[in-house]
């Protein structure tokens, strides 16, 4: 009887920047492009640390927004989905280099800002302004 061939399975790949080969377990069920994510992460070549560092901005700006605008937020201080996926794909953007950035105007007095600073990390803001006027 034949061995059943799997071709989802990659046990190794190259990191994306330096080639370097590197050997997953056989629990691994990954496709060539998961495959050489994973090693290009498991890399500690200068471009690979560089690339993990970015992605951890990235990842990390995503769960600022969720937790300041989306569903980590109390819920008084939840923003439509349609608001939170506008501020996620300024992230990706920021993260690109497409965009410097973005500031959003809400309903209520509320601002939300994504931004990059000098150090290379993605500020994600939340600002509400109370305002009290009386008129005779």
């Amino acid at each position: 009887m034949a061995k059943k061939e799997n071709k989802s399975m990659i046990p190794y790949a190259a990191c994306r920047f330096c080639g370097q080969m590197v050997q997953f377990g056989d629990d691994c069920e990954l496709t060539q492009p998961q495959a050489e994510e994973k090693a290009t992460m498991m890399c500690q070549c200068s471009e690979a640390v560089d690339y993990q560092k970015e992605k951890q901005r990235k990842e990390k700006a995503l769960k600022n927004v969720s937790a300041l605008f989306g569903g980590d937020a109390a819920p008084e201080k939840r923003a439509g989905e349609g608001i939170v996926n506008i501020l996620q794909a300024a992230v990706e953007e920021i993260y690109s280099g497409g965009l410097a950035k973005v500031t959003l105007n809400l309903r209520g007095g509320i601002k939300a800002a994504v931004s990059q600073n000098s150090k290379g990390e993605i500020n994600v803001e939340r600002t509400e302004t109370k305002k009290q006027k009386l008129t005779e």
